[in-house]
């Protein structure tokens, strides 16, 4: 039983590192390397850097959905759980889903229409068109706020291992 709890666990972090570290490396790496190419490069360039970044997050998000289904049945096996456990894990289940429902307006509302207005753009564009800044814009603020709910929600993931 052991066992398959660590592993879980192992699981369960190694798939946090990949979308916490996906969401700070297209803040702090990624994004402002696209700055420095010319207009047209970049918007294509950020454009195929957000499908990679949402494909590997939904990955990780499943795996989080299936380890914390599977720790929290493993947890309740070895015991009750006591009244702080449930409060933090209340907590931690509804930042988590806040940082799902912020990638699903960035996945189904605005990269369809980043990826329709990326597509019209042509490669020797000299300046990023208005429309599809604005759209950026919003797309980042809502990874900005998912890279600040991210250490919290880790930090609440600890609290309970500790308890």
């Amino acid at each position: 039983m052991i066992s398959w709890q660590i592993l879980s666990l192992w699981l369960h972090l190694i798939a946090l590192g990949f979308w916490l570290g996906g969401i700070v490396f297209f803040l702090i790496v990624f994004a402002p390397a696209v700055r420095e190419l010319n207009p047209g490069t970049g918007i294509r360039a950020l454009n195929r850097g957000r499908i990679n970044l949402e494909a590997m997050s939904w990955a990780a998000i499943a795996l989080l959905l299936i380890t914390g289904i599977v720790n929290l049945i493993l947890r309740k096996q070895g015991g009750g759980t006591p009244e702080f456990y449930t409060i933090i894990l209340s907590v931690k289940l509804f930042l988590f889903f806040a940082m799902v429902i912020h990638h699903c307006l960035q996945v189904f509302k605005y990269a369809p229409a980043i990826a329709a207005l990326t597509k019209k753009i042509s490669p020797g564009t000299d300046s990023w068109p208005e429309p599809l800044l604005s759209l950026w814009q919003k797309w980042f603020m809502l990874l900005k706020i998912n890279a600040g709910i991210g250490p919290i929600v880790t930090l609440l993931g600890l609290a309970l291992i500790k308890s």
